[in-house]
């Protein structure tokens, strides 16, 4: 398990990739400017990671991944996904290993700006790959815009979906879309919460789909 949101100002000066931490079987945990020091760790090829998460509450903590070139970042295979404020941005920089076989179990992003997702929200609808997600999809307040830009893959079988927000301007991003263009495959529980309960429309689930739990509040 690896955690750090400390000083790093000397080791921003190393080249990418070029601290190397084998494999991290447990947690990487990143706060604050110590995220910024993300592109220079390197984690082995066969990497399986219980958990990952940044937490990033100004921009000048992601500037180093910003400025990285789309899925260059490795991280291998992570069973949980946690990205909060800021870090929410670094989402396409991050680089899964997405194998027919390999699924992401929980993916939780929470942005309280608009500005925590500007990054993504000019990207393309659809354009973030993140294949299957097997136990949650959880976006919260900005986060939630988003959505339109994730890509599930078609057979995906998701035990929960949770999308919460409380104010029309979280989700102005997405009511401007076609009804049914978002596709979730199949949702076993569906959880809407203040105005993502407009967003229902939006949604597009699997025509086998039986759901377990449906909830509107």
């Amino acid at each position: 398990s690896t955690e750090s949101g400390g000083d790093v100002s000397g080791i921003l000066g190393a080249g990418n990739s070029s601290i190397w931490l084998g494999k991290v079987k447990k947690s990487l945990k990143l706060k604050r400017c110590a995220i910024n020091i993300l592109p220079l760790l390197k984690l082995h090829e066969d990497n399986v990671m219980e958990k990952f998460e940044l937490y990033a509450k100004k921009e000048e903590h992601v500037s180093s991944i910003l400025g990285a070139g789309n899925r260059s970042i490795w991280l291998g295979r992570v069973k949980s996904l946690q990205l909060y404020q800021h870090a929410v941005n670094t989402l396409p920089k991050l680089k899964l290993e997405l194998h027919e076989d390999s699924e992401i179990e929980e993916l939780y992003l929470c942005a309280w700006y608009r500005e925590y997702v500007s990054s993504i929200l000019g990207a393309g609808d659809r354009s973030i790959w993140l294949g299957k997600v097997k136990k949650s999809l959880r976006l919260a307040l900005y986060a939630i815009s988003i959505l339109p830009k994730l890509r599930l893959h078609e057979d995906n079988v998701m035990e929960w979906l949770y999308l919460g927000v409380w104010g029309r301007e979280y989700v102005s991003e997405i009511l401007v879309k076609k009804d049914s263009s978002i596709w979730l495959g199949k949702v076993k529980s569906l959880t809407l919460k203040g105005h993502a309960v407009n967003l229902l429309p939006k949604l597009k689930l699997h025509e086998d789909n039986v759901m377990a739990n449906f909830s509107l509040d």
